[in-house]
């Protein structure tokens, strides 16, 4: 498991649910709306998951999870 962690401004609950939404960017910074996307596309390929949580003002935690190989 990888956890990445920011202090930053985190999301709101409307901004949260639409995160994976291909071309989605509530950053205001010109961004495609792809990059979550993308890096949740591969972590699956590899038969992982990923999930965040965040809280407006607080912040957000990103958990990538994948399977060992046997």
């Amino acid at each position: 498991m990888i956890t990445v962690q920011d202090s930053g401004i985190g999301m709101r609950p409307e901004t949260l649910a639409r995160i994976y939404e291909p071309f989605y960017s509530a950053s205001g910074h010109g961004g495609t709306g792809l990059g979550l996307l993308i890096v949740k596309n591969i972590i699956e390929a590899h038969g992982g998951t990923m999930s965040v949580e965040s809280a407006e003002g607080k912040g957000s935690t990103f958990s990538i999870r994948i399977p060992k190989r046997s």
